[in-house]
Order: C-alpha cells, then sequence, then structure tokens
C-alpha cells in the first residue's frame, strides 16, 4: 500500500531539448503562436497567453500553489538522482527563474514543469503542447512545416483583423459625423442604439461582460473578422440612411441606426451565421499588431 505522505514521482521526462537546437530546427509555435526557448527551457508566458491569459493562473501564481511546489520537489529529486545536475538548490535555480526586465520580463521552466504549467491551464493545451514538445524533439519535419503555415495564416488573418478594425473606427467617425449634421448631441445614446439593434438588445457593457471580457474593455478590439465585417456594414449603412433620407433629430437618429443595426444582425440569422455576442472574444488587436510588427518591422509604421 502506498504511504499517503511519500513525495509524488516525478513523471518521465517527455522533452529535453539540446542546449544548443540544431539550427535547421524551426522556433517552437503553436496555433500560430511563438513559444519562446532559453537553453532548452520553455517560457511559461506563451503558454499563458495560448490559454487566454487567464487572471487566475499566471506562471508566479501557479509556482506558489502547493501542487506545485510538491511536483518541483519531485522533478528535482529526479534531475539530482539522474546526475543531470549535482545538488539540489542547483537543480532547482535551474528548472523555474526569470530573465528580463519590465515588458521584456518572461518565466521559463524546465520542459515537464512547462508541461505540467500547461495541464493546469487547460486539458486541450497539454495535449497540444505535449505532442509539440515529442515531434520538437524527434526533429519530424513535418512539424516544421506545420509550424510555418501557422505563422502564414496567422499573419495573414492578423491583417484582415487590423485593417477591419481601422475600417471600422474611421467608418464609426464617418457615422458620428452624419448623426452631429442630423442633430444629433447625445453621441452615447446614438452608438448605444446601434449597439442594441446589432447585438439583440444589449448594451455594451452587456456585450463586454457576456463575452467574458474585463471591466472596460472594448469589444471591437477582440472581435475577429466576421464581427468587425457586420459593424463595419452597419456603420457604413447608418451612414447612408442618414443621409439619404436627411433624417433630423436626436430621437430619429436613434431609431434609424438601431434598424440598421436590426437589419444587419437580420442577414446574418439568415445566412445561419453566429451572432456578434457570441463570436469568441480574440487577443487584444494591439497583440495582432505586435506579430506583423515582428513579422515585418516596417508593416505598421505608418500606422504606429
Amino acid at each position: 500500500m502506498p504511504n499517503k505522505h511519500q513525495k509524488p514521482m516525478a513523471p518521465e521526462l517527455p522533452f529535453e531539448a539540446p542546449q544548443s537546437p540544431p539550427t535547421e530546427k524551426v522556433d517552437l509555435a503553436l496555433r500560430g503562436v511563438k513559444i519562446r526557448e532559453h537553453e532548452g527551457d520553455v517560457c511559461l508566458n506563451d503558454l499563458w497567453t495560448l490559454a487566454g491569459e487567464p487572471e487566475n493562473i499566471r506562471p508566479a501564481s501557479w509556482h506558489r500553489q502547493k501542487g506545485t511546489t510538491e511536483f518541483v520537489e519531485a522533478l528535482v529529486s529526479k534531475l539530482v538522482v539522474s546526475g543531470k545536475h549535482n545538488n539540489r538548490e542547483n537543480a532547482e535555480r535551474s528548472i523555474y527563474y526569470v530573465l528580463g526586465r519590465g515588458r521584456a520580463k518572461a518565466t521559463y521552466a524546465h520542459p515537464t514543469l512547462a508541461l505540467e504549467y500547461a495541464r493546469h491551464l487547460s486539458h486541450d493545451l497539454a495535449v497540444e503542447v505535449n505532442d509539440l514538445f515529442i515531434r520538437y524533439k524527434a526533429d519530424a519535419v513535418g512539424l516544421a512545416l506545420e509550424i510555418l503555415d501557422e505563422f502564414a495564416e496567422q499573419v495573414e488573418y492578423d491583417n484582415m483583423r487590423v485593417e477591419l478594425r481601422e475600417l471600422v473606427a474611421k467608418h464609426n467617425k464617418e457615422s458620428a459625423g452624419a448623426a452631429q449634421t442630423a442633430g444629433v448631441r447625445n453621441f452615447e445614446a446614438y452608438n448605444g442604439a446601434g449597439l442594441r439593434g446589432l447585438y439583440g438588445g444589449l448594451t455594451k457593457a452587456e456585450v463586454v461582460k457576456h463575452k467574458g471580457l474585463q471591466k472596460g474593455a472594448h469589444h471591437l478590439d477582440h472581435a475577429g473578422h466576421e464581427e468587425l465585417a457586420a459593424n463595419y456594414f452597419k456603420a457604413t449603412q447608418a451612414t447612408a440612411k442618414l443621409k439619404r433620407e436627411k433624417i433630423s433629430g436626436q430621437g430619429d437618429a436613434e431609431a434609424a441606426h438601431e434598424a440598421v443595426g436590426k437589419a444587419v444582425r437580420q442577414t446574418i440569422r439568415g445566412l445561419g451565421g453566429t451572432m456578434p455576442e457570441d463570436e469568441p472574444a480574440l487577443d487584444h488587436i494591439n497583440e495582432a499588431r505586435k506579430r506583423l510588427k515582428a513579422t515585418d518591422p516596417k508593416k505598421l509604421e505608418k500606422k504606429s
């Protein structure tokens, strides 16, 4: 019978990256997101990003948990016994550490500990990370091609998202200008009317809550291409309707904006699409801009 006070045994190490990975290997990446490495250790911040950045499971807070401490002790023991480290102190310092300062600050961990963190974040993510580690260790040719394909797809989608977000912002301003000409003075009410029409009667705060975003976030900064396209169509058609029908007055302008929002919503429903409020919240649009800038520093020079 096992001793209930016995420390947990560390699992077999799923991945032991070489200290100097062969130059022909591409960087680790999953879902188009690069996973940084340092001397074979894995960046926990990148795994946290892949999991959607849950506020209560940041690397530092997870590392302090009792279960994590016990797992670290078991892993350290295994590394010392295997001869990979000559004492526990060196082993402990090498399997979890922080590099950099400020925005460049990042937490790195031994691959086995990184996989345990992935399990804590999401079982689905852990399966993906485990498969990635195994294939990376084996230097699978197909993995390199998949990673490169994912990067290409991510860049293409980021481009589309950034361009749509800027179009929405531009045409929302044009809609506000047309509304001002029509006599609108309460723009919060005018914008709220259009949003209610498109989002099934929800207010902006209710949309933010429904999507699981933090209070004060802007839902369009986390919108995907379909939701952005719906908002773009609403903005352009609201502007056109106000001008075409020579609508005048706060109340009539709000009614027109809401009617346009409802019409766009009905079109989405008729096509069998996902309602805007049920579209998933993606990472902030600035993260997409950062990825594009990292791919091509000149890409966003004029927009930065």
